[in-house]
C-alpha cells in the first residue's frame, strides 16, 4: 500500500504531521502486547523468507517519521535483520503461541522486536493501537452497598 503526499508534504518526501512512537521498553515486558503483535503478523501472512524484505519496504515506504522518547526523530537500524538465520528467526518469532504460552523477548533479540514492531505500527497504526489493551469485564453484576 503506498501512501499519499499533499503537495506541501511532496519537497521534503515526509508528512510532519504523521508520527509513530518508536516500541518501548514496557510494551517489550508486556506478555499481552507481545501475544497480539505475534498474533497480527501471522494475520499478515508473510512467509519467513519474504519478511526481511517486507520490513524493509515497509519501512522505506512510511511517509512520516519515528519519534523517540525524547520526541526527537529516531532512526531504525535495520542491520538488526542483516544477520545469518534471519529467516529462521522470523520463522520461531511468528510461530504461533500454544496455549497458556507466556511470550517473552529474550534480551539478544530485544532491538529486534523492538525494530519489528516499531515499523508494523507505522504502517498499521489502527492494529497496533490495540496491542496489549485487555477489555475489562462489564459482564458482573454491580457491588450491592
Amino acid at each position: 500500500m503506498r501512501f499519499q503526499l499533499c503537495t506541501a508534504c511532496m519537497t521534503s518526501g515526509f508528512c510532519p504531521k504523521k508520527s509513530v512512537a518508536v516500541v518501548g521498553d514496557d510494551e517489550l515486558n508486556d506478555p499481552n502486547y507481545l501475544r497480539d503483535l505475534k498474533e497480527f503478523v501471522r494475520f499478515l501472512d508473510v512467509s519467513d523468507c519474504r519478511w526481511h524484505e517486507y520490513l524493509t519496504d515497509l519501512y522505506k515506504d512510511y511517509p512520516g517519521w519515528i519519534v523517540g522518547p525524547d520526541g526527537k526523530e529516531v532512526f531504525l537500524d535495520m542491520d538488526e535483520f542483516e544477520r545469518p538465520n534471519i529467516r529462521e528467526w522470523f520463522r520461531d518469532f511468528c510461530t504461533p503461541l500454544r496455549d497458556g504460552a507466556k511470550p517473552r523477548v529474550r534480551e539478544e533479540a530485544r532491538e529486534r522486536v523492538r525494530i519489528f514492531a516499531t515499523v508494523l505500527s507505522a504502517h498499521y497504526p489502527f492494529d497496533a493501537m490495540l496491542w496489549g489493551i485487555r477489555v475489562a469485564n462489564d459482564n458482573s453484576a454491580p457491588a450491592s452497598d
